[in-house]
């Protein structure tokens, strides 16, 4: 493992296999020597065929990321949008983002009218991610009340109405009615935290008051919207609590068995299924105080029982601060990445693993290649595979390998890969709540269940956007019967990946479908 030290005396300079503009032809310090990692690639390669069916495996792909990705989400078009801003480093005045085509492997990089670095970001109901917030200045951190929407047809971004007040490390939640709620983050004045909520509207570009955050809100609070329609916040704070947008209210809801702050640990809401009658389930994992003294720990709650308390879940292969936790197809739950130590890549956790929420437990996932630790983010694809990216450990050093995560359902338990379904068409692509549409597949009749995934937004250990809605559907020759979400707060309205997963536990590729 390269130390800090080490890291500062190689510079290199990015070798990008695709165009990008000359903001992103600068020299960029590497944590490791392209050659070196292309040898070990080649090495690695070699051995993929002998990867079991059981764990899945990772790849590491060809191009590296030529702009340190703090922040990425999934578009509709299958690409990724990558934002940066100065991205981690003060001096740093031209700020960018970037497109990344999964299929093709190459990225575009632009420049920003402003700095983004450490926004809030979401996924509007018409497809356009929307970020709010973001860095007036570093040391102290003051933090921006302009906000934007990114078009994925044009890969643009353009100005929608500033915030009231700043926010730096800010949370967005899309609501059940489609709106935005923003909150948390430092302020444009100071570095002290905004205490209210707003809430936009996208349909009017507008931004209304909701009320006020919980004392000592944390930064970057992570939530879920429930099938009630309320809000969950689990963290970092140990006293979990609950948002009703309508009367603008919280209230107190459990305390952690931990007891203590999970800073940068993550928190997921578990798959919403007919199975589970949409039982609302989230497991919070890792963290600790001041991203120090790092536990291994989970814990599991339902928000569904009278009383709702945190019981303890399965312990992690090691403790992980800043890691990642990606919900795939099958309804489990990778876990990768993280350190033992914050912002130190001699304590990186390579080892992933798979959170199965039926069993309440943990089974191996393979092992990364690259240290993933401060300003990593993984992200699921449409073809069922998952992105894995970045990695900061300290200012001006970033990770810019990009690897790739291959499930265990994408193969044969001999490590061939298996035979997919396959969605010849949805009809209607665009769908309301409550109806009925048709999903035609020449595998039919061996489907086991549909389901639609909300494409993910992701920073700083926490997807603002991912969740796992079941369907219900009746089978036919040829074509499959689908019921809609019932309304918003069980799936909020806009794009989502539908899968369909047969006998075998193995998932199509996902389709994108509009909700409204």
């Amino acid at each position: 493992m390269i130390s800090k030290a080490m890291l500062r005396l190689l510079p290199a300079v990015i070798i990008l296999a695709c165009t990008v503009s000359a903001i992103a032809q600068e020299e960029h310090p590497f944590i490791e020597p392209a050659e070196h990692a292309r040898g070990k690639r080649a090495m690695k390669m070699a051995t993929l065929v002998q990867t079991s069916g059981t764990t899945g495996r990772w790849e590491t792909i060809d191009p590296t990321m030529p702009i340190n990705p703090v922040h990425v989400a999934l578009m509709y078009t299958g690409r990724v949008l990558v934002v940066t801003g100065s991205g981690n480093d003060p001096d740093q005045r031209i700020f960018t983002a970037g497109v990344f085509d999964p299929n093709t492997q190459t990225i575009r990089t632009f420049t920003i009218p402003w700095d983004m670095f450490c926004n809030g970001m979401v996924v509007l109901p018409d497809g356009r991610p929307f970020v709010i917030g973001g860095t007036i200045r570093y040391d102290p951190f003051f933090g921006q009340f302009r906000t934007a929407a990114f078009n994925p047809g044009t890969e643009t971004f353009s100005p929608t109405k500033d915030m009231a007040g700043g926010r730096w490390y800010p949370t967005a939640t899309v609501l059940g009615n489609g709106t935005i709620m923003a909150i948390s983050g430092l302020k444009a004045t100071s570095a002290t935290t905004n205490t209210t909520i707003e809430i936009y509207t996208p349909a009017t570009n507008t931004w209304a008051s909701g009320g006020n955050a919980f004392p000592n809100v944390p930064l970057y609070p992570r939530q879920n919207l429930l099938p009630n329609g309320k809000v969950f916040e689990s963290g970092s704070n140990a006293n979990s609590k609950l948002y009703d947008p309508i009367n603008k209210t919280w209230t107190d809801v459990a305390t952690t068995i931990f007891g203590q702050s999970r800073d940068y640990g993550t928190s997921v809401l578990l798959p919403l299924t007919p199975a589970n009658n949409f039982r609302p389930k989230v497991i919070i994992m890792g963290g600790g105080p001041g991203a120090q003294n790092v536990t291994a720990t989970t814990e599991v709650i339902d928000l569904s029982a009278a009383r709702p308390v945190w019981t303890r879940g399965p312990a992690m292969v090691a403790p992980r601060v800043q890691l990642n936790a990606t919900i795939l197809p099958n309804g489990k739950v990778l876990v990768s990445g993280g350190s033992s130590k914050d912002e130190d890549i001699s304590t990186a956790v390579l080892r992933a693993e798979l959170y199965d929420p039926a069993t309440n437990t943990f089974a191996p996932a393979g092992s990364m290649e690259f240290a993933r630790v401060y300003h990593s983010n993984t992200l699921l694809l449409p073809d069922g595979r998952v992105l894995a990216v970045g990695g900061n450990p300290e200012r001006k050093v970033y990770e810019p390998h990009i690897e790739i995560y291959y499930p265990p359902y994408l193969f044969n338990s001999n490590g061939t890969p298996a035979k997919r379904p396959a969605i010849a068409g949805v009809t209607p692509s665009t769908i309301t709540y409550g109806s009925t549409f048709q999903v035609r597949s020449a595998d039919a009749e061996s489907i086991r269940s549909v389901e639609l995934i909300r494409p993910g937004a992701v920073t700083h250990a926490f997807d603002m956007e991912q969740r796992l809605v079941g369907l219900t559907y009746t089978t036919s020759s040829g074509y499959l019967n689908v019921t809609a979400p019932a309304n918003g707060n069980l799936a909020p309205p806009g794009y989502y990946l539908l899968f369909i997963i047969n006998g075998s536990g193995v998932p199509s590729v996902g389709k994108f479908v509009q909700l409204k």
